[in-house]
């Protein structure tokens, strides 16, 4: 099996294999984030490696040291949005772009615990 690598930092990689994407942090272990329907587009680790965001048919976005929380944005049935970009706007916060060329601004900081 093939794994495509979507981001890459210092200490961390995330990458997907099929719909299934993973982070691999600095002591080579691998944590699956979660499960996308069709494989995940893009994503993006925190400036400062706190946090890791995974995007296609939603979004999911997950604290990396400690590991742990995981969150799901846009990803129910009648609220799935197609993300194909992300920019990190604020320490805690994601500028998306969806398949339509529309943005949308999500600051995620109380849903987290970092």
């Amino acid at each position: 099996m093939s794994t495509r690598e979507l981001a890459r930092s210092r200490h961390y990689m995330v990458e997907h294999e099929y719909e299934s994407a993973s982070v691999t942090g600095p002591d080579g272990v691998r944590t699956v984030i979660g499960e996308f329907y069709g494989d995940p587009a893009v994503a993006l680790i925190d400036a400062q490696e706190r946090w890791c965001a995974v995007a296609g048919a939603g979004l999911i976005v997950c604290r990396l040291a400690p590991a742990g929380a995981c969150v799901e944005y846009y990803r129910q049935p009648d609220e799935t949005l197609w993300i194909t970009g992300l920019r990190q706007t604020a320490p805690f916060a994601l500028a998306l772009q969806a398949e339509d060329g529309g943005m949308t601004i999500l600051d995620f900081g109380n849903d987290l615990t970092i």
